[in-house]
């Protein structure tokens, strides 16, 4: 066993090889086989061409075997500074462990790549053409995804990460609180009904106490970031509205979720002069506000922060 990473197996039964083998059980003979006795003695021929033969398709075998993966299937295909690792398709229940110097690449041509960094466990739930779903006990992973959205999954304690067609890092602590940053494309980060959508250069916090920060980019100012990631607890709006740039409208448009009716008509005077809001949205209308108050200024927040528009998820 190596010390660097573990594969766990589920006690499951692999049902493509038991499919596989239902198919071909149908070809095999149920009359035992005759006893031959050899009644012609002929001259021996060299047997060697026969062994080399045999040893060449064996090897192409084994060579197609190591190569070819299912489509909906996660194999594990280098380990540990890119020592290539046996051969080992995953299937739903198996376990991945790594260790203090281990780290584990697994690839599915379906979804993508995923780098599983040291003192990590991953679980793999379920693969199959719509559905890749993982779950992050501890550790950090790197995925980066050619999936249509809403395909890949990533489970953890306090939140769910889906895929719309990324490349991102996830961390999870013990205590189950993590941190996603979205390096291209975007990723929805759920609990419940509860929604925090990060783009590209920013990222969002889950806490060990169940809450979502709202998504705030890696380049605002840390005094920014800080109040926008503890506003849960602190609400320092002052700070927030005074060092809010244009591209820190997206941020303030996601805080709505969070803010007091008299804290939304504060936030809607600051982000009004960011991006100022479409005619069908007022000062007044925001202070109770819902989703679908600030629905239409969506589309010229994303346009003033260069951000392209959300992928749908494929139904």
């Amino acid at each position: 066993m190596n010390d660097d990473y573990l594969f766990e197996r589920s006690g499951e039964p692999d049902a493509e090889v038991a499919q596989l083998e239902a198919l071909l059980g149908r070809y095999r003979s149920p009359a035992t086989m005759p006893a031959f006795r050899r009644v012609v003695v002929m001259r021996p021929r060299p047997r060697w061409p026969l062994a080399i033969a045999a040893a060449l398709i064996l090897f192409a075998v084994i060579g197609a075997l190591r190569i070819y993966t299912p489509p909906n299937r996660w194999r594990a295909t280098s380990a540990s500074g890119g020592a290539i690792v046996p051969h080992f398709l995953l299937r739903a229940g198996d376990v991945v462990r790594t260790g203090a110097q281990g780290s584990v690449r697994l690839e599915s041509t379906a979804v993508g790549m995923l780098d599983i960094s040291p003192n990590t466990t991953v679980k793999l739930i379920e693969s199959r053409r719509n559905r890749h779903r993982l779950a992050l006990a501890a550790g950090t992973i790197h995925a980066r995804t050619t999936s249509m959205p809403g395909v890949f999954v990533i489970d953890t304690p306090h939140a769910r990460a889906i895929d719309l067609g990324c490349e991102y890092t996830l961390t999870v602590s013990p205590d189950g609180a993590g941190e996603l940053h979205v390096i291209s494309g975007w990723v929805d980060l759920s609990r419940g009904f509860e929604q925090s959508l990060v783009p590209q250069g920013a990222s969002a916090l889950m806490t060990a106490d169940d809450e979502l920060t709202v998504p705030v980019f890696d380049d605002a100012s840390p005094r920014f970031r800080a109040a926008v990631r503890d506003f849960a607890n602190g609400h320092d709006l002052a700070t927030i509205v005074s060092m809010a740039r244009p591209r820190d409208a997206f941020t303030l448009l996601n805080l709505f979720r969070l803010t007091t009716p008299d804290e939304s008509v504060i936030l809607f005077d600051r982000l009004n002069q960011l991006v100022p809001a479409p005619a069908s949205i007022s000062r007044e209308a925001v202070r109770y506000w819902r989703p679908d108050v600030t629905e239409r200024w969506w589309r010229p927040i994303l346009r003033a922060t260069g951000l392209n528009s959300i992928k749908k998820k494929k139904v």
